[in-house]
């Protein structure tokens, strides 16, 4: 792969970060596992904010003991979450992100949206919001074998723009993000959301707690300066 230098790229993940999903999430999930038949604590849960469904998935088949395969698994949650995406729960995406989007694009960098979600329901949500007209490229976790915390998806993203992975900027509200990104050798910009639920992020290289135009200027202000 013949790498550039010239492109600025920034990836940003999905939900907690473009739509604030996570609580939505956080109640359909829990009605699901009590379906299943078991109660998982808010602190176990956090720990699979971000994490690739395949993972979530093997892990919680076998520390529960459920009878019913990793596939199958997958697929209630994907057509649960698809549910969530498509009904009023969740009416406009993050506060501020449209902003950050537009001071991106001034600046002529690439976007991309890389994100753990399986890509119908990427699509649902950019087309709903209007945000689909903004990225270059997408990819979903279903397209690499080791889903986040593992660095593929974002080297993949990385591969696709024929960049070095220092000139991508990373967008992420998980540690399993953070871990990710960090792990691909990416600029991390973690997103404290609140509703994400109690997230280690403390790896990232730069932290903000919203989209306002104050940290809108601090995070371009930081890529100007990794850059220079």
């Amino acid at each position: 792969m013949l790498e550039t230098d010239k492109i600025t790229l920034i990836i940003f993940d999905m939900d907690g970060v473009l739509i604030d999903s996570e609580p939505a999430y956080r109640k359909m999930n829990m009605e699901h596992f009590s379906e299943l038949g078991f109660e998982m604590s808010e602190e176990e849960y956090n720990g699979f904010v971000g994490m690739s469904s395949f993972r979530m998935w093997d892990r919680i088949k076998s520390d529960y003991d459920l009878e019913h395969s990793v596939e199958e698994l997958m697929e209630s949650e994907k057509m649960r979450m698809y549910s969530v995406l498509s009904s009023d729960m969740i009416s406009t995406p993050v506060s501020g992100i449209n902003e950050l989007i537009l001071s991106f694009e001034r600046s002529n960098f690439r976007l991309s949206v890389a994100s753990s979600s399986p890509r119908d329901n990427i699509q649902l949500v950019l087309n709903k919001h209007g945000l689909n007209i903004h990225f270059d490229y997408i990819i979903s976790g279903e397209e690499v074998l080791n889903g986040k915390p593992a660095p593929d998806i974002f080297l993949k993203t990385a591969e696709h723009f024929k960049v070095k992975p220092d000139s991508c900027y990373v967008i992420e509200d998980s540690a399993n993000g953070v871990k990710a990104a960090k792990s691909a050798g990416m600029n991390c910009i973690a997103y404290i959301n609140p509703n994400s639920g109690n997230q280690d992020v403390s790896d990232a290289d730069l932290s903000v707690e919203s989209f306002s135009d104050e940290e809108i200027i601090k995070i371009l202000t930081f890529i100007k300066n990794s850059k220079a």
